[in-house]
């Protein structure tokens, strides 16, 4: 993967919504005007060819120059992730392989493979694992503090009793599968684990609460051993119920598509990947999403799987205003999932609730009050 390849696919598919506009508007306009305007349509199709042509080229040529230039591999990372979170279900069958493959990333981000390399990235390795799952289009880093504030992973490596480990994953796939594997991916590690697995617990973020409800629901299934090690589920803003903004995006393209002129909006808008579409009602398992990509607009019952028996189910949210109980508050949650959504009001039963205010969806990674709830609820007791 480089960051020329993504940002020649980025570049190509925003130019292709803008040329189908334009040639939808302006064929209506020759078709109004006769066969008089044939020699005029052709220059005018050869040029505007030529121009969206050199838009793709120069995308193409802005990417390789950052790759002689040695592009910094956290900003590479980053628009890696970003394009298997908006296209990622496209991009196994992409010439240059970008899809992000499911796995396990040491503190620099580079791939860790299950088996004895563990005991050398992981030294200090307890029987106490914290799994770390990332939400929509991130990737681990989100773990890690800013200048001003320490974050979860950096907190984590600090307690004596508790070995955080940190999932990459291509967030553009279905969450089912995403499920499956992270469920597989857990039993190999509890497998070959440098020192005997006493306990797990599971923090998602966003879509990474999820992915990790999913696969609680593949483990029971496939009778994996993991599953029997698990203490604590913790998800931080996780849309159990359905994420407004997807909701909208799904109606909003089904009403571009009406007109000719507007259908390459459309079309752009429902290109965007499967994983995203999934977060419309929350689906974590195959049989959540049948049939909710073409023909349903409400389908408040998707997701409503029970949790695990004999586990600690912790969810958190966040609200953009000071007083959670504010209407406005309710109304928009952190701007990305409401309240309703991420505490799964009414439908699901989780252990502890926990609603902050003044955090919107992303502030939640490196607010203190986050932290110290999340420590708390898996820190094991004496």
């Amino acid at each position: 993967m480089s960051l020329g390849s993504v940002i020649a696919l980025a570049t190509d598919r925003l130019v292709e919504p803008v040329e189908g506009m334009h040639r939808a508007i302006t064929g209506r306009w020759f078709a109004a005007f006769g066969a008089s305007t044939g020699p005029v349509r052709t220059i005018h199709d050869a040029l505007a060819g030529t121009v969206y042509g050199s838009v793709r080229i120069g995308g193409a040529v802005a990417g390789l120059s950052l790759d002689h230039a040695r592009a910094d591999g956290g900003t590479a990372d980053a628009a890696h992730a970003f394009v298997n979170g908006l296209w990622g279900d496209a991009l196994g069958r992409h010439e240059d392989r970008l899809g992000i493959s499911m796995g396990i990333r040491d503190r620099h981000g580079v791939p860790v493979t299950i088996g004895p390399e563990l005991g050398t990235v992981f030294p200090a390795a307890t029987g106490r694992l914290v799994v770390l799952v990332h939400g929509l289009t991130k990737t681990e880093t989100c773990w890690s503090g800013t200048e001003k504030q320490r974050g979860l992973i950096e907190t984590l490596h600090e307690h004596p009793a508790l070995t955080p480990i940190s999932i990459r994953y291509n967030t553009g796939l279905r969450i089912s599968d995403n499920g499956i594997e992270l469920s597989a991916l857990l039993e190999e590690l509890r497998t070959k684990w440098p020192v005997p697995v006493q306990s797990i617990a599971l923090v998602g973020h966003s879509m990474g609460g999820l992915v990790i409800r999913s696969a609680c629901v593949e483990a029971r299934a496939a009778g994996h051993a993991w599953i029997d090690d698990l203490d604590d589920v913790v998800a931080l803003a996780s849309p159990h119920r359905g994420a407004p903004l997807e909701k909208f995006v799904n109606v909003a393209a089904w009403a571009l598509g009406v007109a000719p002129e507007t259908r390459p909006l459309a079309d752009f808008l429902n290109s965007r990947s499967v994983g995203i579409k999934d977060l419309r009602f929350g689906a974590i398992i195959e049989e959540d999403w049948w049939g909710t990509d073409q023909d349903a607009l409400l389908c408040d019952t998707v997701g409503d799987h029970s949790l695990p028996p004999s586990v600690n189910h912790h969810f958190l949210a966040g609200v953009i205003t000071a007083d959670p109980a504010h209407p406005v508050g309710v109304l928009t949650g952190d701007l990305m999932v409401r309240t309703a959504s991420s505490t799964g009001e009414q439908r699901l039963e989780p252990t502890n609730v926990a609603v902050l205010g003044g955090l919107s969806h992303f502030d939640l990674l490196h607010d203190p009050r986050v932290i110290g709830s999340v420590m708390a609820w898996i820190t094991p007791q004496a």
